[in-house]
């Protein structure tokens, strides 16, 4: 809130640098800080000193609606419109003929009352704007503010200027237009806004401008500071890209440009004001001690630096009933950085409903979650289908249901639902549907729509889909028979079965074919009893797991974060000097060929008979790697001398029978063979002689090593 007086300017001013550093200040400060930043930003920005209301100079916001809009998260997806069937049989309407002169004559009177309650309404326009000039109080006219003027396509704007054709036909630039920014809370409005009173002088890093012009309200002010008669500037010379000079036939232009380069109208001293600097840390704390409260009418928003909370708390927003703020209505509370991804919580105090919404990742999907504080009530979950092996899109659990939809299943399921006793786990009815598949491939009269069992009544009924132009489906009603001995079959009476078929030319199911889809069905029944035992231990699991997460929540952040990653940075260097001095010193160490060998022993000292076969074993491993080698480089070479020979008796065959080119082709080749045999067989050679007398030297060493026993 600034420190302004009500009647005077303050005598003093912070440098912009102490105000980042104090983050408190009045008006004239925080313009002046501002308006330094969209200066350097490339804005034809200036501070302006005049007067204003009082809710503006004492920053109080109490008065004004909340100016944000509260983003409402969707929860389901948009419904799409239902296009309207048989528009070509459509019948046509009736004529009407009844008399309309009544309702004309209604028509003309509600048009009269229109146009004078418009006429009401522009008077009372009218008059509140007279009523707005007069004076609220005796310190209407005498409250000081500072707030920053845009003033685009001026000619200090680095943005082109725009134009437009003027009274002559010529192309001109458009006149300057102004946006205001309020520095005490950043809104930017036009000069048509009414919380400004009078502007008696503007100014910037270049000159200042004392305000000449006779005007009722600020919208009627002229912004073209190049006008004299409007605007006097305190400095003679303006900047070089406003000034305007009429120049005669015999003046040179550059000449003139050069000597008012030269002009020097003030001397000051130079600047000791520090250099603008906002570092990460006073970045993120924002706010003065972490936090920021305003007051809107019948609202309160509230704001915390990001991690200052220990929930993860970075906003909030009460909207309530009254002025005084003591009956809440709704409330939002927005996170960030959680481990458990949540974002937003919205709290509907009337009806206790609690709405939690969640980004993309969490490993159970779940992305939006609607409770009550009683927990009586139901719960829905909604989850993210792509991401789902079963492809949920939403649960609603309640003491006696659990509703699931489903999106793009394989099955073509769409909805279950389960219905069981309260307080356990003994299903009374479940009920499926399906989507008939666009293929066409299982006619209609044969694919389920709905799946209902009754596992009281011991029944399974089927409802399957429409055929083509049917006004009804069929259905098929199976009475589960006793349950059978061990190793019979389940017995199938077809009197116990009944059905209906919308279409009577549909052929009728034979009793195999009913008997096959009732052990289907117990099939199925079984699998959804399963089905329902897990879903009860995943619906538990995702409560549980929500209770801790909300009793003790855990803050992430990024291994990128400069101010939160000291020590894992630390950790890190650490671990890669150790690895870099590891390599420096098993680089500066011979190979110590024994260690292998010596595992068995790391504690006690061999024997002579353990030595002996610790060193047999050593100088056995190397001799076999050395003739692994060897036979590799020997098998080359006899595959090189084998490709030389063939290649030489080809050309000795068909010597004359050859175009030069491809002749000398297969010379080259005969060439590059020849000359890979002679490496291949210098290697040979320089490799056994390397591994003979490295076995020597790692038989003397190890002979020599104070590790073995060999007394």
């Amino acid at each position: 809130m600034p420190r302004c007086c009500l009647s005077t300017r303050p005598n003093r001013l912070i440098s912009p640098a102490s105000l980042l550093r104090r983050r408190r200040g009045n008006s004239y400060e925080m313009a002046t800080l501002l308006c330094s930043m969209l200066v350097r930003a490339g804005y034809p920005a200036m501070v302006v000193s005049g007067t204003a209301r009082a809710d503006t100079v004492l920053n109080d916001q109490s008065k004004i609606a909340f100016p944000y809009q509260i983003k409402e998260l969707k929860t389901e997806d948009e419904e799409h419109k239902n296009k309207l069937l048989g528009e070509k049989y459509k019948l046509r309407t009736m004529p009407d003929l009844k008399i309309h002169l009544e309702e004309n004559i209604a028509e003309m009177f509600r048009n009269k009352e229109t146009d004078e309650r418009r006429i009401r309404e522009e008077a009372e326009r009218l008059k509140s704007e007279e009523m707005e000039l007069i004076a609220v109080d005796r310190y209407h006219f005498r409250r000081s503010h500072a707030w920053v003027v845009i003033i685009d396509n001026a000619p200090c704007s680095i943005k082109s200027r725009r134009a437009c054709p003027n009274v002559n036909g010529y192309e001109a630039p458009e006149a300057p237009k102004v946006r205001f920014v309020e520095p005490t809370t950043g809104f930017i409005c036009d000069t048509h806004c009414k919380q400004y009173i009078l502007i008696e002088s503007v100014w910037d890093h270049q000159n200042y401008y004392v305000n000449m012009q006779k005007y009722q309200r600020v919208s009627e002010i002229r912004w073209n500071l190049q006008d004299s008669v409007d605007w006097v500037r305190m400095l003679p010379g303006e900047p070089s890209d406003m000034r305007e000079y009429a120049l005669g036939s015999d003046e040179n232009v550059t000449e003139s440009l050069q000597s008012l380069s030269e002009e020097k109208h003030l001397d000051t001293i130079q600047s000791w004001v520090m250099k603008l600097h906002i570092d990460l840390r006073e970045l993120e704390e924002r706010y003065p001690k972490l936090e920021k409260t305003i007051n809107y009418a019948f609202a309160v928003h509230d704001r915390f630096s990001p991690y200052s909370q220990s929930y993860g708390k970075v906003g909030q927003v009460t909207l309530y009933k009254d002025i005084h703020f003591k009956e809440p209505r709704i409330r939002w509370e927005y996170y960030e950085s959680r481990a458990d991804l949540l974002q937003q919580i919205k709290f509907i105090f009337n009806t206790g409903k609690i709405e939690e919404t969640f980004l993309k990742g969490r490993d159970d999907s779940l992305r939006f979650m609607e409770h009550n504080i009683n927990s009586n009530e139901p719960k829905t979950l909604h989850f993210n289908p792509e991401t789902r092996v079963d492809s949920l899109k939403s649960l609603s659990a309640s003491s006696e249901k659990i509703i699931l939809k489903y999106s793009e299943r394989a099955d073509r399921c769409t909805f279950q639902e389960f219905e069981f006793k309260p307080g356990g786990r003994i299903l009374k009815k479940t009920t499926e549907k399906f989507e008939l598949e666009s293929n066409g491939k299982i006619p209609a009269y044969k694919a389920i729509a709905e799946r209902t069992i009754l596992f009281y009544q011991r029944k399974i009924l089927l409802k399957f889909h429409y055929g083509r132009g049917a006004l009804t489906s069929s259905t098929l009603e199976f009475c589960r028979p006793s349950k059978p001995n061990y190793g019979h079959e389940v017995s199938f009476d077809p009197s116990n079965t009944k059905s209906y078929k919308a279409n009577v030319s549909d052929p009728d199911p034979t009793p195999l074919e009913l008997y096959k889809l009732l052990l289907e069905e117990f099939r199925h029944e079984e699998k959804v009893k399963r089905q329902f035992e897990k879903l009860v231990e995943e619906i538990n699991g995702i409560f549980d797991l929500r209770g801790k997460e909300t009793s003790f929540p855990v803050l992430k952040f990024s291994i990128f974060d400069p101010l939160r990653n000291g020590s894992a940075r630390s950790i890190r260097i650490q671990q890669v000097a150790d690895e870099e001095s590891f390599k420096l010193d098993m680089s500066k160490k011979s190979a110590d060929f024994l260690a292998p060998y010596l595992v068995p022993y790391k504690n006690t000292l061999p024997t002579y008979k353990e030595s002996c076969a610790a060193v047999n074993s050593c100088l056995m491993d190397i001799k076999i790697r050395s003739q692994r080698l060897l036979n590799d480089l020997q098998r080359q070479y006899e595959d090189l001398t084998t490709e030389s020979k063939s290649l030489n008796r080809f050309l000795e065959k068909f010597e004359g029978q050859f175009y030069n080119f491809s002749y000398e082709k297969l010379v080259e080749r005969d060439n590059f063979i020849s000359l890979r045999k002679r490496m291949v067989q210098q290697r040979l050679t320089s490799t056994y002689e390397e591994s003979k007398k490295k076995n020597d030297f790692v038989k003397s060493s190890l002979l020599k090593d104070v590790r073995l026993n060999f007394s």
